[in-house]
């Protein structure tokens, strides 16, 4: 009987031994289905987080090229991308830590960069021609400060512009539209100037400054250039502008004003006859009327006038300048089209 009872001890231990092993191995299989498990969701989600950050690149990337090639358009018109431009080693070594952070995303931090970088050239090729356009306006004997001076102000409007997309903007996209903004309003006043000689023949007569007056032989100021000729001689439009008188004016006779833009106004008085009307847009070297002695003359000539914010200013230096000047002035014609500001 105490043989038999040990063997049935020793069984029940084994079996005891054996159920407890299987429970054992049974939850250290199932810890180890949950690590696995675990593995697998956090590794579905750093390749989620991945995903969005290289989503998010792609789109701050696309955003920042749209804005680019909005600013390139309107300012210089469809420009080739100059592939051969060298990566900046700060745009190099983020390449290279995305790279290894984020496989998907180093080329698209390539790029990034290589957009930072074309955004800042860009800027510094837009100053450089603003300040060869003032130097232009100061070879005309004009002030450039003076000829861009524009009256502003408005609500103050946080750059959250429609084309920021997003609401955020890069700093140097910001910088390169206020230089692009400045150069607009530079060229627009060169453009603005009349350069172009009123009339195809005639010599000067009477020029800018003070005189003695034809009628009274007192001291009087002449505010323009007086160029003889023959009667009903063409009279041309110095520049493009649109006109804003076009009639009779007091002692001027027949008198055309055109409006240039930038504050810029130019009078051809004491005329025989008027080919233009008021709100015409012209060009420069349109013939807009013809040589007379109407109003205060003494015999047939052409008065011409130019004004720069109401006040008279020597024509002379305008028509004088050299090709170089004109070919500047040519560029930022060309440039604007239509856009001249009316002043």
């Amino acid at each position: 009987m105490v043989s038999i009872a040990a063997l049935g001890a020793v069984a029940w231990l084994a079996v005891t031994l054996v159920m407890v092993g299987l429970q054992v191995k049974g939850a250290s299989d199932r810890i180890a289905l949950d690590q696995r498990e675990q593995e697998v969701t956090q590794t579905e989600a750093r390749v989620a987080a991945y995903r969005g950050t290289v989503e998010e690149q792609v789109a701050r990337v696309e955003r920042r090229q749209a804005v680019l090639d909005a600013l390139v358009r309107r300012h210089f018109g469809n420009l080739e991308d100059n592939e051969d431009e060298a990566e900046t080693a700060d745009g190099a070594e983020a390449a290279e830590e995305s790279s290894a952070a984020i496989p998907e995303a180093a080329a698209l931090q390539a790029l990034e960069q290589h957009q930072v970088a074309f955004a800042r050239a860009l800027r510094a090729a837009v100053e450089q021609r603003t300040l060869q356009t003032a130097e232009a306006i100061r070879e005309f004997g004009l002030d450039p400060r003076v000829m861009s001076r524009r009256a502003q102000g408005g609500p103050l409007i946080p750059i959250r512009t429609a084309m920021t997309l997003d609401g955020a903007i890069d700093e140097e996209i910001a910088d390169l539209e206020i230089a692009l903004n400045r150069l607009a309003v530079m060229e627009l006043s060169l453009r603005a100037i009349p350069s172009a000689k009123p009339t195809a023949y005639g010599a000067m007569s009477s020029p800018f400054g003070l005189r003695r007056d034809p009628f009274t032989r007192g001291r009087a100021m002449h505010n323009g250039i007086d160029f003889r000729g023959r009667h009903g001689q063409g009279i041309l439009a110095t520049g493009p502008g649109r006109v804003r008188f076009a009639g009779w004016k007091g002692g001027y006779g027949r008198t055309i004003e055109i409006d240039h833009g930038a504050g810029v106004v130019t009078r051809y008085a004491h005329l025989s006859g008027i080919n233009v009307s008021v709100g015409d847009r012209v060009d420069r070297g349109d013939r807009i009327g013809r040589m007379g002695s109407s109003g205060r003359s003494t015999a047939t000539h052409l008065h011409y006038e130019v004004r720069i914010n109401g006040r008279a200013v020597n024509p002379r230096p305008l028509l004088e300048a050299d090709r170089d000047v004109l070919e500047i002035q040519s560029v930022a014609g060309r440039r604007n089209g239509d856009a001249v500001e009316r002043g």
